[in-house]
């Protein structure tokens, strides 16, 4: 039995490191091209298990190679995938830019993963289990289900609302504490694209239409992150780091957010450790392949 559920996608990375974004019908020549293991909850599960917890993966991978390479990379991880699915299809896959400076552009195709189900998963392996992380790669009404299971079950319930899709009352009301970005937060609040800083965020975030038990965490890259936990609400500055590759590690944040709350439940110590765990992700290629290890972070707190 694990102590973390995660549950959502998993994807072949393709990663091309490129000079710049080309121009519209421009072909430019990338500096490498890499493939790596990858997919939001692919990528959570590979942070929780570097950190050292017992997690169990849980969703679906096509009976195509990268199927196979997909489900040999996470288990080298130490991630337990007995609730893996394979079904007949095309496994999830990626296409990602890398620019020089470090920023991404991201195309996913989520294939096969979409077939991922709630029942996957088992009553009992609830019960042993004390925190379920989701996100919106999968069907809503799955992770909805799953996490209406895991609070019968007294777990805590993560959700990361990436990739972004407005989520159902249902949802949030199963949630406990809601992982968002810029971008996202925009989308709860249905506003145009713009400039989001810690003042808007101020200014807008009780206009959030959201449970008010659910605790919310609005990561913004180099601007840090805030957290809002019971009517507090703490800033936590970004960690000064030469960025190579910032792909995945939204995920390790929220990997090692559960992490730190299984060890300790106070929400802003959690935060300080993932914020913590993320600033080393961007330092190397990939996204699941640069998660940190345990050691790594507790020495750079």
């Amino acid at each position: 039995m694990s102590d973390f559920i995660v549950f959502g996608g998993i994807n072949m990375d393709l990663f091309a490191y490129l000079p710049r974004s080309p121009e519209e019908g421009e072909t430019i020549e990338a500096n490498s091209i890499e493939f790596f293991l990858g997919g939001k909850g692919a990528n959570q599960a590979v942070a929780l298990a570097r950190l050292g917890a017992k997690v169990s993966f849980v969703g679906t991978v096509g009976k195509d190679l990268f199927g196979q390479d997909l489900e040999s990379l996470i288990e080298r991880e130490n991630v337990n995938i007995k609730n893996l699915s394979r079904k007949k299809g095309q496994s999830g896959v990626a296409l990602i830019n890398v620019l020089e400076d470090g920023r991404n552009e991201v195309v996913a195709f989520p294939g096969i993963n979409k077939n991922s189900k709630s029942k996957q998963v088992s009553n009992q392996e609830l019960e042993a289990c004390s925190i379920v992380i989701g996100t919106m790669e999968l069907e809503e009404v799955e992770t909805s289900d799953l996490f209406k299971r895991a609070k019968q079950n007294n777990c805590l319930t993560i959700l990361n609302l990436a990739p972004y899709k407005e989520p159902s009352k249902l949802l949030l009301e199963q949630t406990d504490i809601l992982v968002i970005n810029e971008t996202e937060f925009l989308g709860l609040l249905n506003k145009a694209p713009q400039s989001v800083d810690i003042d808007f965020i101020d200014k807008n975030f009780s206009s959030l239409n959201i449970p008010s038990h659910v605790n919310v965490v609005i990561t913004l890259g180099d601007s840090g992150v805030i957290a809002y936990e019971k009517g507090k609400r703490k800033y936590f500055k970004s960690r000064k780091v030469k960025a190579i590759d910032t792909v995945g590690a939204g995920d390790c944040f929220v990997g090692a957010l559960g992490f730190s709350l299984s060890e300790n439940p106070d929400m802003f110590s959690a935060v300080k450790f993932a914020n913590c765990a993320a600033s080393l992700s961007v330092t190397k290629k990939g996204a699941a392949k640069s998660m940190p290890s345990y050691d790594e972070v507790v020495n750079k707190l």
